[in-house]
């Protein structure tokens, strides 16, 4: 029987990333350069999904984090994120309303943190 829990570790670079799957992480989280509150993190571009992948594998979930206020200003750019993450992630974790249509609208699966 699987168990019901989920060990999630938070990934602000590759090194933390690969020390998290390591350690045996169910799943991480990161954030992309402007739409998270860890800006403190180096954080990830679209671009390094593909080594993302590459690190977790089919074994470790991945999920992105949007969880900022938007403004009505970035809803255009917000959206090419959300479609360029689809299928690429297994969930977003976000809070913000206009973050949640847009994963309705694309059928992106989502966590409210």
């Amino acid at each position: 029987m699987k168990p019901k829990y989920e060990l999630l570790a938070p990934s602000g670079d590759f090194p933390s990333m690969i020390a998290a799957v390591e350690a045996g992480a169910d799943a991480v989280y990161f954030g992309v350069k402007e739409f998270n509150m860890r800006a403190s993190a180096k954080n990830f571009s679209i671009s390094d999904l593909k080594r993302i992948n590459e690190i977790c594998g089919k074994k470790v979930k991945k999920y992105l984090t949007i969880n900022v206020i938007t403004y009505d200003s970035e809803l255009a750019k917000l959206e090419k994120i959300i479609k360029k993450v689809k299928g690429k992630v297994d969930a977003i974790i976000c809070w913000d309303l206009q973050v949640i249509e847009l994963c309705r609208k694309h059928k992106i699966p989502f966590h409210v943190s």
